[in-house]
């Protein structure tokens, strides 16, 4: 027999017989691997991910291979932008990810990575679902199931994180411990325990219930070895987490920002540790009541659905229930942020490894063949749990379909993303740059790159430290990846900085490129300085004596000085200005009903106004402005003038009078 031949009927051996329905598993998981690779490649370049968790990834990995740090994330935490990863959380199995980034470095590596071990968890769980249920269709409608549930995609589509390997990694470990292979079982959860300290707290619970479920089975004596050095691995795994964090970190525990409400009264410091917490609603029990009590109902509804895949079966099995408990105990009791209750970001990661595992053992156990004896009934049963797992399978897809649809999750690249990109390489490789949330992923393979997407993490840190003086500022403020502005945070902490120490070198819509000490005229982006016109609607305003009605803000007249709406605190470049309010104005004597204003500055001025008494239905009201240099934060306003009668906003309309490429010769950046 020839090597080519001996080849052939080794590889041969390895793969399914023609017929085998495990080739519709391998078309799926091959399916879900290029169709999320190429959905998240897109909306990689429409700039959709963000920098936590996806950026700062990038920059953890290009840091540690050119040897400027390790695991440097890039964000403005208590720690830092140059803190490592480890200072707030311990991965070992993270590693892994460098020879191959090394070997391609770029973010589309950590996309089709990302894909790839999700992915290959498909055909795992069916591995393991063919070998304990009697059913090959209902084990492969589970299979469907976990391959299309609708958390699984909208952890998929979260930016990229270690946990990734969490589903593989699980799956296989109960599958080597149902086939009594002790050993690779160990050494799979231990690849799970190091992949996130996190996982130590599920775990201990999944443990427990498999010791359990092994005492029911009368097979705890003889697999008490198992269970003695799984438990001895927790603890190491654990400590060496501690150890590491420490080693990175002066501070450890939760902020005291993302625990539940009722617990911060009795917390002291920035940071609690976990077992603070116990010790405090244990001493006061009540608290549990009063956590729980929060948003109970979305509580309860998410963890319906989390459960309705695998048709609540596995809330039944004592080895879900395990790992179950110490997260929604940690979700409903302890936290306060509802991405941990409604199992939002990666967390779905966490807990859909152990809730698929507990489906598989339950299904197992009322093994239809032994409870049913007659054919027609056992067919019949089959039948019923086959339909149902179909309109399970119609309803991920649904619901899959409508939460990429609530996040808006669609790939777009257009003349702005252009601009945008544009604006990227207008600021130097080698220069420090301060950036927004959803601009970092594009930056982040820079050493000297930072973000921010919390303003109250980044004053944390300036409480501690100056503030940050990076050499460019770069924002966006038309980007509103997944409906969030995230050019705001940063807007907000340089504020009073924008025009005067940091001055606008390049502008084009309403991507902003600052520099730190130019005083120079913008340049524009994607061709000459121009600043397009712009619409504000009704909810871009703050309303303070005014309602909206039929998607109009209406106020009514009366004494002076009451706003009745003002807004929205935008950005502009320096240049001449027209505001033009479409509003609806009755006045039921001669004296106006309002003043329509232009504000400007930190604390917004008046620079422009025009009085409105009374309009034939819907008109245009303009008022003219100039602003001598870029203005970080522009008001448009609506004041009572004391007569009465009524006001009602449509929208404001602002555009530049300038003609396109003249800046009047003004100086754009300076200090009047």
């Amino acid at each position: 027999m020839s090597t080519v031949d001996r080849l052939g009927e080794t590889v041969g051996g390895f793969l399914p017989e023609r017929g085998d329905p495990t080739w519709y598993v391998l078309g799926l998981s091959l399916a879900l691997f290029v169709g999320f690779s190429v959905y998240l490649s897109l909306l990689y370049r429409s700039f959709w991910l963000t920098g936590a968790d996806f950026g700062s990834y990038i920059h953890m990995f290009e840091t540690t291979l050119d040897g400027s740090g390790f695991l440097e994330q890039g964000k403005y935490t208590v720690r830092g932008p140059d803190s490592s990863y480890w200072g707030g959380h311990f991965t070992a199995t993270l590693l892994a990810f460098l020879p191959i980034y090394a070997l391609v470095p770029s973010p589309y590596t950590l996309l089709v990575i990302k894909s790839a071990l999700l992915a290959a968890s498909v055909p795992m769980l069916w591995v393991l679902a063919r070998e304990h249920l009697d059913s090959d269709r209902i084990a492969g409608l589970l299979t469907a199931s976990y391959a299309l549930n609708p958390f699984l995609w909208s952890a998929w589509l979260f930016d990229f994180q270690e946990q990734i390997l969490l589903p593989l990694l699980l799956f296989a470990a109960y599958y080597t411990y149902s086939r009594q292979r002790y050993v690779a079982f160990l050494a799979f959860l231990t690849l799970s325990l190091f992949t996130n300290e996190f996982v130590t707290l599920l775990a201990a619970g999944f443990l427990v219930g498999l010791a359990v479920a092994s005492y029911r089975g009368g097979r705890l004596r003889a697999e008490a070895w198992v269970f003695g050095a799984a438990a001895g691995i927790l603890v190491v795994a654990r400590a060496i987490a501690s150890w590491a964090i420490g080693q990175y970190s002066e501070t450890s525990g939760l902020p005291t920002d993302v625990i539940a409400a009722p617990l911060q009264a009795y917390v002291e410091g920035s940071r609690v540790g976990l077992g603070r917490l116990i010790e405090i609603v244990l001493a006061n029990p009540t608290l549990i009541v009063d956590s729980i009590a929060v948003d109970v109902l979305d509580k309860a509804t998410f963890l319906v659905l989390l459960l309705v895949p695998v048709l609540f079966v596995a809330a039944v099995d004592e080895v879900s229930l395990g790992a179950l408990v110490p997260f929604l105990g940690f979700a409903w009791v302890f936290a306060g942020r509802d991405v941990y209750y409604t199992f939002g970001a990666h967390y779905p990661l966490y807990l859909l490894p152990f809730v698929y595992i507990g489906a598989v053992r339950v299904l197992a156990w009322l093994d239809l063949d032994a409870t049913i004896d007659h054919d027609g009934a056992r067919a019949s049963a089959r039948t019923v749990l086959s339909g149902l797992f179909a309109l399970v399978l119609v309803a991920n897809l649904v619901v899959g379909v409508g939460m990429a649809a609530q996040k808006d999750a669609m790939p777009t690249t257009n003349d702005h993303t252009e601009t945008l990109q544009e604006g990227i390489e207008a600021v130097p490789a080698n220069a420090s740059l301060l950036t927004q949330n959803d601009v970092f992923p594009h930056v982040a393979a820079r050493e000297n790159a930072t973000f921010t997407a919390n303003r109250t993490l980044f004053y944390r840190y300036q409480r501690a430290n100056e503030q940050p003086r990076p050499e460019y500022i770069l924002l966006d403020t038309e980007l509103e990846t997944q409906g969030i502005e995230w050019a705001q945070p940063v807007r907000q902490i340089y504020l009073g900085q924008f025009g005067t120490t940091y001055g606008l070198e390049h502008y084009g819509d309403e991507v902003w490129v600052f520099r730190r000490g130019y005083n120079g005229s913008p340049t524009g982006l994607s061709g000459s300085y121009a600043v397009e016109p712009r619409t504000y609607e009704p909810n871009d305003f703050i309303p303070n004596d005014a309602l909206t009605i039929d998607g109009q803000l209406v106020g009514t007249g009366g004494a002076t000085g009451i706003y009745y709406w003002y807004g929205p605190g935008t950005m502009l470049p320096p240049g001449d200005y027209t505001a033009t309010f479409l509003v609806n104005a009755t006045s039921e004597d001669a004296r106006p009903v309002a003043d329509l204003e232009v504000a400007a500055g930190v604390t917004p001025r008046r620079i422009g106004n025009e009085t409105v008494t009374n309009t034939d239905g819907l008109e245009n009201v303009t008022v003219e402005f100039s602003l001598d240099r870029m203005q970080s934060n522009v008001e448009f306003r609506a004041v009572r003038a004391g007569g009465e009668g009524r006001l009602a906003l449509e929208n404001v309309t602002v555009a530049s009078r300038a003609a396109v490429g003249d800046t009047g010769g003004v100086d754009a950046n300076g200090s009047g």
